[in-house]
């Protein structure tokens, strides 16, 4: 850990040795079922993390609102999920996320060269 952050090829490795090693879950099933059971994964993590998002904005009972926290956690365990099955599908994330940033670049960049409406100007 490089100053108190990792790079995504450091949270990658960490994923699939460290990880793979305690989640023992995902370990000795086929390609298709390991990426099923990551998919229901991301959705339970993903339900997760939307009940705490809507928390930490006051929707959720007494109870609830006086817990700590975990909108983190919740995020990291979808992030991580997401990267278990980028491994199982054989995805190269840092690669996938630079191709898809420079679209998104190049979106903004032709948006940005178009001529306003001739109703609004917008």
């Amino acid at each position: 850990m490089k100053g108190g952050t990792m790079d995504l090829k450091e949270i990658q490795t960490f994923i699939e040795s460290d990880y793979l090693e305690w989640n023992t879950y995902f370990k000795n099933q086929d390609k298709k079922t390991e990426a099923f059971a990551i998919m229901l994964k991301i959705s339970e993590e993903s339900g997760e993390l939307a009940r705490e998002v809507l928390r930490s904005f006051g929707y959720a009972n007494q109870e609830r609102l006086n817990e700590p926290s975990q909108l983190d956690n919740e995020l990291a365990d979808v992030l991580i999920n997401t990267i278990l099955l980028a491994r199982c599908l054989d995805i190269d994330v840092p690669h996938i996320l630079e191709r898809r940033m420079e679209m998104i670049r190049e979106k903004i960049k032709n948006k940005s060269k178009e001529k306003p409406c001739e109703d609004c100007g917008c």
